[in-house]
C-alpha cells in the first residue's frame, strides 16, 4: 500500500501573510512557483499546506524584508495577531483572535505561549525579544495544548532559531533611521564547522535608544532603550540517529520607559502640565521622576533527538532566568506626587519536555509526551506618595514629615505536570481522522507581606504581615477532527478543540486576606473549518478558516471604579467567531502580491457584575453609579473587528548580478477598545499604514542595500489609553514610536 499522504503543495498565503520571500527566492523555477515551506506546528517536518491548523509561518528571509527585528512586530504581518500594551514588557501580552491575557500581577500567566526552540516562557514580558538570526516563526491560533507546552488556551508563537550548518556563513546587518527617531540597530551572525560532527553558530546584536517623548522638564527624549545581547548554539551529531543542540543565550535592556503621556486632562492637571498640551496626539511629557525600565534574560537548553528505527524521541531540558524593573511618574507633572511607582522582579523557570514521534506515513501515527514547569517569581514594589501641600510646606518640616509610601515583598511559585498526545487514523488515501488528549495537574502558591517604605512619615497602605495561600487544580483536554483532500491541489480540515489555562492569584500591590480568592482556571473549547488550496500551477495560494471559540472563567485585568486599582477577574463567558482567509500570488514571474484578512468578533457573553472606570462611576455612564454594570454583550478590549494587510514586489534585472526590487506594504486595523470597561474614552479609531521600499540585491545574496519609508502617510496613533490614578476624569496614552514617518536605510552583508 503507497503511503497515506497527499502530494505536497506549497506555501500557504498564511505563510506569508501579507511579506514577500527573499527576491532572489521569490523565482522558484521556470513556472515561477510558489515555494514549499516546512513547518513543525505539529511536532512534525510537514508542509505547512498539509497541516490541518491554522498557522502562519514567517520565514526569516520575510521577516528581514519587512524589518521585523522584535516580536511585538509580528502583528504587521500576522491579522490576527495582536499587541495589547501595558506599558512596560512586564504587562503586556499578545492577543490571537481576540484572546489575551493582559495583568501586572505576578500570579497568573498569559493565554497565549510564547516558545523558543522548543522552551515555553513562562512570563509574558520574556516574549518581547529581539529576533535574533531567526529561521521562521510560526504563529498557531487557536488552543493548541495537545501539544505546545502549557496555557495554550488561545494560541502559539513559537520562534525557532538557525541551527550550526554544515558549511562557513557568516553576516553583518546595519539599520539606521536618517529622518525621524534616532536609532540604530547592528547584527552579525558567524557559523562555522568545527568538525564532520560538531558546529557551532554564534550571534549576537545591539540598538541605540529609540527615544521619541520629550520630556520638556528636563530636556530629554524618554520611551527608548538601548538592547544588546547574543546566542551561542552548538550542534553535535556523532551518529546518523543521534543529534544534540545546546543553546546558551543573554539580552539586557535598558531603556528610560515607558512613561504615558496626557490625552485629555483636568482643570487642575493642566496647571501642573506647564507648556504640555492635552492631546490625542500629544508626544510630550512634563514630569520630574527618573523613569525607567530594564531587564536581563538569560537561559540554557538542551534539545536530544534520537532516532530509534523509524521512532523518534525527543528530550528538551531548559532552565531560564528573567530580571525587570521599571518606574514610572504616576501623577503626569514637575509635582512629585507619585514620583516613585518602582517594582522590580525576577522569574526562574526550570522545564523538561519528553516527546515520543512514531512514523509519520503510516495508517496511524502519533505523538506522545510528557512535560514539567517549575517556576518562581519574587517581586518587590515601592509607591511612594508626596502631599499635594508638599511644596508650600515650611522647609523647617522634615522630607519624610511630607511623604507616605508602602513596599510589598512576593514570591509565587508554581508547578505543572501534564502527559498529551495527538494522533492520526489514515481511513483512505484521502481522509483522516485526528484526534488527542492532554492531562494537565496545576500547583499555585504565594507568600506576601506589605510594610511601611524606609524614609516616610506614615504607611499609603495599610501594613500587612506575612500571609500565603495555595491552590491546585486538575484538568483533562481533548481535540478532534477531521481532513479531507479533496484533491492534488486543495485539502479542508473540521476540528473541535478544548483549551485550558490555570488557577491565578491576584498579586498587586493592594492585597490582602480578605480579597485574595484564587481566580479560577480558565477552559475554552473551538472549533475551526478550514480550507488550503493551491490554483494556476501553484501560482495561486488561498486559505481560509472559519472559526467560533467560547472561554469560561476567561482571565482579564479590570480597573476598579472606587480605588482606581487594577485587579483581576473572571469575566464570566466570553466568545470570539470569525473568518481568516490568506492569499499569495505570483501572476508574473517578477511580481508577487499577498495579502491577509481577519474578522474576528470577539464578545464579552456573560458578566452581569461587570467592572466600571472612575469615570464612568462618576457619570453614571452605562448605569454604573454602583461601581458595576452588566457588560453581557459588549466588545472583548484589545481586537479589531477588521484587520488586512496587502503587499507587492517587482523583481527588476539590471544584471545577472544585481536586481532592484521596490516594494509596498498596507495594512490596516478596525476601532479598538482598550479597557473591558467599555468606557468609550478608552477606544481608537481604525487607521492603515502605508511602509514602501526600493531594495537593491545581489543575485548571489551576498550582500542588499535597502532605501525604506515605513509609516510613509505618517499616520498617528497609540498603543493604549488608560485612566489616570491621580487626577480623576483624566486619561492618558502610550504613543507609539511607529507613529510618524521615518526614513532608513538597511545594509546586509553575507560570506558563505
Amino acid at each position: 500500500m503507497k503511503p497515506f499522504k497527499r502530494s505536497k503543495m506549497s506555501v500557504s498565503l498564511a505563510t506569508v501573510i501579507a511579506c514577500m520571500p527573499h527576491p532572489s527566492l521569490a523565482i522558484a523555477s521556470d513556472d515561477y512557483a510558489i515555494e514549499e515551506v516546512v513547518v513543525t506546528a505539529t511536532k512534525r517536518a510537514e508542509s505547512l499546506q498539509d497541516v490541518a491548523v491554522a498557522v502562519t509561518a514567517l520565514s526569516g528571509d520575510t521577516l528581514a524584508n519587512s524589518r521585523i527585528s522584535r516580536s511585538e512586530d509580528l502583528v504587521n504581518l500576522t491579522p490576527s495577531l495582536s499587541f495589547q500594551s501595558g506599558g512596560s514588557d512586564n504587562g503586556s501580552s499578545f492577543n490571537i483572535r481576540g484572546i489575551g491575557t493582559q495583568s501586572f500581577s505576578s500570579g497568573v500567566e498569559p493565554s497565549i505561549a510564547t516558545v523558543i526552540d522548543g522552551v515555553v516562557m513562562g512570563r509574558s514580558g520574556m516574549a518581547f525579544t529581539e529576533l535574533l538570526d531567526v529561521e521562521r516563526v510560526e504563529v498557531l491560533r487557536g488552543p493548541q495544548g495537545m501539544l505546545f507546552g502549557k496555557n495554550a488556551s488561545g494560541g502559539v508563537v513559537h520562534i525557532i532559531t538557525n541551527d550550526p550548518g554544515n558549511e562557513f556563513e557568516a553576516s553583518i546587518n546595519a539599520k539606521t533611521i536618517l529622518s525621524g527617531t534616532d536609532e540604530y540597530k547592528l547584527s552579525g551572525m558567524v557559523s562555522v564547522p568545527v568538525t564532520d560532527t560538531l558546529g557551532i553558530r554564534i550571534a549576537a546584536f545591539t540598538t541605540e535608544p529609540d527615544s521619541h517623548i520629550n520630556n520638556i522638564n528636563s530636556g530629554k527624549e524618554l520611551n527608548g532603550r538601548k538592547s544588546e545581547g547574543g546566542r551561542i548554539k552548538l550542534k553535535w551529531q556523532p551518529t546518523n540517529e543521534l543529534t544534540a543542540k545546546w543553546s546558551s543565550d543573554y539580552s539586557e535592556i535598558n531603556g528610560t520607559c515607558c512613561q504615558f503621556q496626557s490625552r485629555s486632562a483636568t482643570a487642575i492637571e493642566s496647571t501642573f502640565l506647564g507648556d504640555v498640551t492635552a492631546s490625542h496626539n500629544n508626544d510630550a511629557v512634563n514630569i520630574s521622576a527618573d523613569i525607567y525600565n530594564n531587564s536581563r534574560s538569560w537561559g540554557h537548553s538542551l534539545d536530544l533527538g534520537w532516532d530509534i528505527g523509524e521512532y523518534t524521541f525527543t528530550s528538551i531540558s531548559a532552565y531560564r532566568n528573567w530580571q525587570s524593573s521599571a518606574n514610572t511618574d504616576v501623577d503626569g507633572t514637575p509635582l512629585t506626587l507619585l514620583d516613585v511607582n518602582a517594582g522590580q522582579s525576577q522569574q526562574r523557570q526550570l522545564t523538561q519536555e519528553f516527546r515520543l514521534s512514531s512514523p509519520q506515513n503510516e495508517a496511524f501515527s502519533y505523538v506522545l509526551g510528557l512535560y514539567y514547569f517549575e517556576q518562581n517569581m519574587t517581586r518587590e514594589f515601592e509607591r511612594v506618595y508626596h502631599d499635594l501641600f508638599a511644596s508650600i510646606l515650611p522647609a523647617t518640616i522634615p522630607v519624610e514629615a511630607r511623604k507616605l509610601g508602602s513596599q510589598f515583598e512576593a514570591s509565587v511559585d508554581s508547578s505543572s505536570y501534564a502527559g498529551f498526545g495527538q494522533f492520526t487514523l489514515n481511513l483512505s488515501d484521502d481522509f483522516r481522522l485526528i484526534g488527542g488528549a492532554r492531562y494537565t495537574q496545576e500547583e499555585l502558591e504565594f507568600e506576601f507581606e506589605r510594610e511601611q517604605a524606609q524614609g516616610v512619615f506614615s504607611s499609603l497602605a495599610p501594613v500587612q504581615a506575612p500571609y500565603s495561600d495555595a491552590t491546585n487544580d486538575t484538568d483533562w483536554s481533548f481535540k478532534l477532527g477531521a481532513q479531507w483532500d479533496i484533491n492534488a491541489d486543495s485539502m479542508g480540515y473540521l476540528t473541535w478543540t478544548e483549551g485550558y489555562k490555570g488557577p491565578a492569584f491576584n498579586v498587586i500591590f493592594e492585597m490582602t486576606p480578605d480579597n485574595t480568592k484564587p481566580v479560577e482556571a480558565e477552559v475554552s473549547d473551538s472549533l475551526e473549518l478550514g480550507v488550503k488550496s493551491s490554483w494556476l500551477d501553484n501560482r495561486l495560494i488561498v486559505n481560509a478558516a472559519l472559526f467560533h471559540s467560547r472561554y469560561d472563567n476567561f482571565q482579564a485585568q479590570a480597573q476598579d471604579a472606587n480605588s482606581a486599582q487594577f485587579t483581576l477577574l473572571n469575566a464570566g463567558e466570553v466568545r470570539t467567531t470569525g473568518l481568516e482567509l490568506d492569499f499569495i500570488a505570483r501572476p508574473l514571474q517578477a511580481l508577487t502580491v499577498s495579502g491577509g484578512f481577519a474578522y474576528i468578533d470577539a464578545e464579552i457573553s456573560d458578566f452581569k457584575a461587570g467592572p466600571c472606570s472612575p469615570r464612568q462611576s462618576a457619570i453614571n455612564e452605562n448605569s454604573c453609579a454602583l461601581g458595576s454594570q452588566d457588560l453581557s454583550g459588549e466588545n472583548l478590549p484589545n481586537s479589531s473587528k477588521v484587520k488586512f494587510n496587502l503587499s507587492a514586489d517587482y523583481v527588476i534585472a539590471l544584471s545577472d548580478r544585481h536586481e532592484i526590487v521596490p516594494r509596498a506594504t498596507y495594512r490596516w486595523k478596525d476601532d479598538e477598545l482598550f479597557s473591558m470597561d467599555q468606557d468609550k474614552e478608552k477606544s481608537q479609531d481604525g487607521y492603515g499604514i502605508l511602509d514602501l521600499s526600493l531594495s537593491l540585491h545581489a543575485t548571489d545574496d551576498s550582500y542588499s542595500v535597502t532605501l525604506f519609508v515605513d509609516n510613509a502617510l505618517d499616520e498617528q496613533y497609540v498603543d493604549a489609553i488608560i485612566h489616570n490614578n491621580i487626577w480623576p476624569g483624566a486619561y492618558d496614552h502610550y504613543y507609539s514610536i511607529k507613529s510618524e514617518r521615518r526614513i532608513g536605510l538597511d545594509l546586509r552583508y553575507s560570506w558563505f
